[in-house]
């Protein structure tokens, strides 16, 4: 089993180089993440310079890689150079510093690099911790990813189009538990300040909350001391309303 890493913290973060030692019990891993850290990045990809690709270690089994890019460029960037003869078995992102339940999968580097694996048609996964601190207690993370690891690796395939979304609350774990994504938004959003020449900065930060009508979902899971596994998907068409939106612009005609 070849396992492809990436991340949205930098290749040099505490969770990914956990996560890969980790990995190893499976066979061949390879590390491709950012130079520096991409929070926050989704599927940003970039356009504008070139890319490049720093080999940074071998050993044994593990390979490391850095990208200067996002980290959806890190994953095309592999798949179109180091895996064009043979593809990875399994993409792995993470394991993020910090949770990435509810709104923030429209976010999140971390999600956006194993959204790319799911386009390319790989089993991808998402690994996030909810700690955000650079040297966090990761055991917890690790154990759950193994365990999801070792399902797909005994036969249980994604449906089409679909990724998995793994989050882990900080402290003790009460089991793993598969839920939906909860749908919600940041409030307190800003923090508004003055630089040293009086002029208006805005510092980004909020929390998120759900919506009031949200059924329990991975938010509130999450909170409650559960790791989640979530399967998100890639069409985010609403199906349910397409009918009704037809005859209506049929209608207006």
């Amino acid at each position: 089993m070849h396992i492809l890493l990436s991340n949205d913290d930098g290749f040099r973060a505490a969770g990914i180089q956990e996560l890969a030692q980790s990995m190893l019990a499976f066979g061949q891993v390879t590390i491709v993440a950012p130079d520096g850290p991409r929070s926050g990045f989704s599927g940003a990809i970039t356009t504008t310079t070139p890319l490049r690709l720093k080999h940074r270690q071998t050993e044994g089994n593990l390979r490391i890689y850095s990208c200067e890019g996002t980290p959806v460029d890190c994953v095309k960037l592999a798949l179109n150079t180091l895996f064009l003869d043979e593809r990875p078995d399994l993409i792995i992102s993470g394991i993020n510093h910090g949770s990435n339940e509810g709104i923030c999968v429209g976010y999140s580097g971390t999600i956006g690099a194993a959204r790319e694996g799911c386009i390319y048609g790989i089993p991808s996964l998402a690994v996030s911790l909810d700690d955000t601190a650079w040297h966090p207690d990761f055991q917890s993370s690790i154990v759950y990813t193994q365990q999801v690891v070792q399902l797909l690796k005994d036969g249980l395939t994604l449906p089409a189009k679909t990724l998995l979304s793994l989050n882990i609350p900080k402290g003790e774990v009460q089991g793993l538990k598969v839920c939906p994504m909860t749908v919600g938004r940041f409030v307190e959003e800003f923090v508004h300040s003055q630089d040293g020449k009086g002029r208006a900065i805005h510092w980004l930060g909020g929390y998120q909350v759900p919506f009031e009508d949200e059924s329990e979902g991975d938010w509130h899971e999450l909170r409650a001391g559960w790791a989640t596994l979530t399967p998100l998907q890639l069409d985010c068409t609403n199906h349910g309303w397409i009918e009704q939106l037809s005859a209506q612009v049929e209608a207006s005609r």
